[in-house]
């Protein structure tokens, strides 16, 4: 008996090269497929932050230092009819960031009114975009995060004003006299269970 194999006929070499072709256009589909889903998702994200952002309406009342606490005061209303989610806050002539809880770098805190022991509800979800932090706070060496701190941030939950009224936020840092220094502060937004930043309010204050 002949161990020769018989040749592949014509017709069963194009149904095998056919059947290769339509694996390998499933395979390109379903990464086309996958990689417009991230771009939808983040296309997504990006509309509502955007929405987001329009519709916040957090007031900076007023801002100041007080030499004699070594902190800085920062009186907020939130104006809008949703909750505002106050995240991290910068100072960049001294090149300090301060975040809820002190999660990275520096703490501050937030009271209800002109209490001393009455805060707003404190959140915490992963981060969203963890080089947009870094780029917008202008962080240059992120090795100054703990790794394990890296992929969360908290953010203080603000009621509207018509439910608690104003907030107060201190900030403790020591400033030179007779100086003007710029506040940033940065509202941020819980999309899919991920904390992005959302908005950038400003203001300065002289010492």
């Amino acid at each position: 008996m002949s161990n020769l194999r018989k040749p592949v006929s014509p017709v069963l070499s194009a149904v095998i090269l056919a059947a290769a072709i339509v694996a390998v256009g499933v395979i390109v589909l379903m990464w086309i497929s996958g990689h417009s889903s991230m771009v939808i998702r983040q296309s997504q994200i990006d509309l509502m932050r955007s929405e987001k952002a329009a519709k916040e309406n957090l007031v900076i009342v007023h801002a100041i230092y007080d030499a004699g606490g070594n902190k800085v005061i920062i009186y907020l209303i939130n104006m809008g009819y949703d909750r505002v989610f106050l995240g991290p806050i910068r100072i960049p002539e001294i090149g300090e960031i301060f975040t809820p809880g002190g999660v990275w770098f520096n703490p501050y805190t937030v009271y209800v009114n002109d209490t001393g022991n009455v805060f707003p509800e404190m959140v915490e979800f992963k981060v969203g975009g963890f080089p947009e932090y870094l780029e917008n706070l202008d962080i240059r060496d992120y090795t100054q995060i703990p790794e394990d701190k890296r992929e969360i941030m908290k953010a203080y939950s603000l009621k509207p004003y018509n439910t608690v009224g104003y907030y107060r936020a201190e900030i403790p840092v020591t400033l030179n006299a007779g100086t003007t220094y710029s506040i940033e502060i940065w509202s941020l937004v819980p999309i899919q269970n991920k904390l992005y930043l959302c908005k950038l309010y400003t203001t300065q204050i002289t010492t």
